[in-house]
């Protein structure tokens, strides 16, 4: 997607964060957008899960604000 001009933010648990980020320069992405949150994912409830989300809405907005792209 990011080589298509569309901008990614790639969203992993501070558990895997680090993988995610060698992940990225792997695919010759060092300045991947990779935001974090808590670990884990799955295995929580409805209502835990959608609190993670709403928490992570700034932040990726703040990835994909022109300024960053």
């Amino acid at each position: 997607m990011e080589a298509a001009g569309r901008p990614v933010v790639v969203i992993a648990s501070v558990e895997f964060s680090a993988l995610a980020r060698e992940a990225a320069r792997a695919q010759g992405l060092p300045d991947a957008r990779i935001a974090t949150v808590e670990h884990p994912i799955g295995g929580v409830g409805e209502s835990v899960l959608l609190a993670r989300a709403e928490s992570l809405v700034d932040t990726v907005l703040a990835l994909l604000a022109p300024e960053r792209i």
